[in-house]
C-alpha cells in the first residue's frame, strides 16, 4: 500500500475518499448513495471522479458483474499524515512549532481536547 499519493486530492475528490474510506469495500453505487441528501453531484460526475482517485492511487476499481468495486488503496491515516507533511512543507516552510502554534491559536479546540494533546506531549517527552 503506497505511504502517499503523487498529488494532494482535490476538495470534492476527499470528499468522496471519505466515504469511500467510511464504507470499506463498496460500489460506485455505493458511493454515490452514501452522498448527503442535497448533494448534487450526477452518478456519472461521481464515478469520473472515482476513476480519477484510481488514477491517483488513491483506490483500487476492479469490475464484477456489471458493478465496479471500489477499495481504498490508502488508510486514511496515511493520507492525514502526508497532507499534514504537505502543508507544514509548503505553507510552515518546514517549522511544526509554527504549524502546531496556528492550530493552538486559532482552532477552536476543547478543553478535552487540550488536555488530550497536553497528555500526548507529556508521553512523548518521557
Amino acid at each position: 500500500m503506497p505511504k502517499r499519493l503523487d498529488r494532494q486530492l482535490t476538495d470534492v475528490e476527499l470528499e468522496l475518499m471519505q466515504l469511500v474510506w467510511r464504507l470499506g469495500v463498496c460500489t460506485i453505487r455505493d458511493v454515490y448513495e452514501a452522498l448527503p441528501k442535497g448533494r448534487d453531484l450526477a452518478y456519472t460526475t461521481v464515478a469520473t471522479m472515482i476513476k480519477i482517485l484510481e488514477q491517483k492511487g488513491a483506490v483500487i476499481c476492479q469490475k464484477k458483474d456489471r458493478a465496479i468495486v471500489v477499495k481504498p488503496r490508502i488508510e486514511r491515516s496515511e493520507y492525514e499524515a502526508a497532507s499534514l507533511k504537505h502543508l507544514n512543507e509548503m505553507v510552515f516552510l518546514g517549522n511544526a512549532t509554527s504549524m502546531v502554534t496556528r492550530l493552538l491559536d486559532d482552532g477552536e479546540l476543547t478543553e478535552n481536547e487540550l488536555r488530550a494533546l497536553r497528555k500526548l506531549l507529556d508521553e512523548r517527552l518521557r
